[in-house]
């Protein structure tokens, strides 16, 4: 397991360029932000240009790509919505605040090697 401590998104591609990883995990994606634009990080344009770059560099590569977007203590996105739309799943984790265990429900499917498969909005998994 190898970690990287950087937000700038032209550095992460090239650590990941260079250490090619079969796993990658960007956590938050809210606060990557890429030199090509000057808005600031977390804002609709950076996060939908590093999520997409991102993308394209997992869909290349052939590697498994986690963003990890943060929420509110609403439970909305923190920031954008607009990776929800650009990434292949979205996972939201949601607990009762009384119980031991967490549960996830999959609100999106939608699986790369079956293109054009969309998947139920109902899955359900309790660990």
């Amino acid at each position: 397991m190898r970690l990287l401590a950087e937000t700038q998104l032209e550095r992460i591609v090239g650590a990941l360029e260079a250490a090619k990883p079969r796993v990658a995990v960007i956590d938050s994606i809210q606060t990557v932000w890429s030199e090509a634009l000057q808005s600031a990080p977390g804002s609709v344009a950076q996060v939908r240009e590093c999520a997409a770059q991102l993308t394209r560099y997992a869909k290349r590569t052939g590697a498994a790509l986690f963003l990890i977007g943060h929420v509110t203590k609403e439970g909305a996105i923190a920031g954008p919505r607009v990776l929800e739309h650009i990434v292949d799943t979205v996972l939201y984790f949601e607990g009762d605040p009384g119980s031991s265990f967490r549960f996830y429900a999959i609100k999106k499917l939608f699986l790369l090697n079956f293109r054009h498969f969309q998947g139920a909005g109902n899955l359900f998994g309790h660990f």
